[in-house]
């Protein structure tokens, strides 16, 4: 016997499981589609030296890649790459502004451990080919009110500008060490000052410097504290005088979108992709869960498509790891059915089965999610099959039933009963779910 066991780090879930994670796929995707976003979906494997363009990163050390005959193939191992290399393929085709969102599995062979997998969900939208921060706005405002409908109400979005501490770089001549000044501010959290105080003296900053960079990226709050404090900082070069003034009209833009310092603020410790972002960038994080970490971020970038297109395409998109999520909020989520079914018909002799599938066809019919009991076994064991998976109610016929051409509706957590004819059932079972 062959011991019928899974791959570290690639999961699945059990019936009801599954059933509130694809609930929560069709909230995201209906709000996402109130926010005018476009559907696309890209294959699971892509030319090798397409989607590994960008060779050295961290990506393409994790991406399952494989040759089949003479072609060379890789996995997807996010959704930002492959939609880079649609936008230019299809980019005649295409309208631009381009929004778009995507909800597909990628594939990364990391270390598999709590919280992170092999296989998993993400849920991507984008705006590429405008410089407006209306579009931050707007994919802010999205991500939030997917939250929301999620019901995380302990969620903040914290949001920063990659252009802060590039300005502050630039004006003191280290431009040059700007990815591995990021590298290190983006451990202060996890690992504080003093660790992070030796990674910038060995790469050659000086005391002074550091203690000026940590009071600068520790700065967060309202965008008019932010701003006040920033003031104080000296820095004079238009990168800087940009990202304060960014950070003032997105604030404009949020708050008359209804939003408050309960849904966001400003914090400069927010990092993000390395070498990829280039303005706003923000993460959204769970109060009751700061374990968690970011359950969807993203940000401003200037070039999408460079490696495959001669156009410029500025964008800003927002991710959700969404099995990452999900295996994280499951507790709060309330379902217990292991089955989308409303009624169980349970059909009490055989000679009731041609009715049972005709009463089943009429309350399908009603759009109502209903099925016959595969068998003719005891009640007893038929209604404790409804009780395990949970079906809220059951129509009993039998013999009687079939005689007066009506059916018998119980529900299972009342125990009430309820008969009516065949022409009344889809209202009775409405009125009684």
């Amino acid at each position: 016997m062959i011991t019928p066991k899974r791959p570290s780090g690639f999961n699945e879930f059990l019936p009801k499981d599954q059933m509130a994670f694809n609930a929560m796929m069709s909230v995201i995707k209906l709000v996402y589609e109130q926010h005018g976003y476009a559907p696309i979906e890209t294959p699971a494997l892509e030319l090798a030296e397409v989607l590994l363009a960008k060779e050295g990163g961290e990506s393409a050390k994790q991406s399952y890649r494989f040759t089949k005959g003479d072609t060379d193939l890789a996995m997807r191992f996010d959704l930002t790459v492959p939609l880079a290399r649609y936008v230019a393929e299809h980019y005649h085709e295409l309208s631009f502004p381009f929004r778009r969102y995507q909800m597909q599995e990628v594939w990364r062979g990391e270390k598999a451990q709590a919280g992170r997998y092999r296989q998993f969900y993400q849920c991507d939208i984008d705006i590429i080919g405008s410089n407006s921060l209306l579009a931050e706005a707007d994919i802010l405002l999205t991500s939030n009110d997917v939250i929301k409908e999620l019901g995380l109400k302990d969620a903040i979005i914290k949001i920063s500008h990659r252009g802060v501490l590039n300005a502050w770089l630039e004006s003191k001549k280290l431009k040059h060490l700007n990815t591995e000044v990021l590298r290190s501010v983006d451990k202060l959290e996890k690992q504080g000052d003093k660790k992070v105080t030796e990674e910038l003296l060995k790469i050659g900053i000086n005391k002074n410097d550091i203690q000026q960079i940590l009071e600068l990226v520790k700065i967060s709050g309202k965008a008019d504290e932010v701003i006040k404090k920033l003031s104080l900082v000296k820095i004079d070069n238009e990168e800087f005088k940009k990202a304060l003034n960014d950070i003032k009209e997105l604030d404009t833009y949020l708050k008359a979108a209804g939003l408050n310092n309960k849904n966001y603020i400003f914090d400069l410790k927010i990092i993000r992709g390395l070498d990829y972002y280039t303005g706003i960038v923000f993460e959204t994080v769970l109060t009751k869960n700061p374990e968690l970490g970011s359950i969807c971020g993203g940000g401003r970038y200037d070039n999408l498509v460079g490696f495959y297109h001669k156009e410029k395409l500025s964008g800003i998109g927002a991710s959700i790891g969404l099995s990452r999520l999900f295996n994280a909020i499951k507790d709060r989520i309330n379902n217990d059915q292991s089955t989308p079914a409303q009624v169980l018909i349970m059909p009490l002799d055989k000679s009731v089965v041609p009715y049972c599938l005709e009463v089943a066809k009429k309350i399908n019919q009603a759009k109502l999610n209903v099925f016959v009991y595969p068998g003719l076994d005891k009640m007893s064991k038929q209604l404790n099959y409804a009780n395990k998976i949970k079906i809220p109610l059951v129509a009993l016929i039998g013999e009687n039933e079939l005689k007066k051409k009506i059916i018998t509706i119980k529900n299972m957590k009342t125990g009430k009963q309820s008969s009516t004819s065949l022409a009344k059932a889809a209202a009775t079972i409405r009125k009684m779910l």
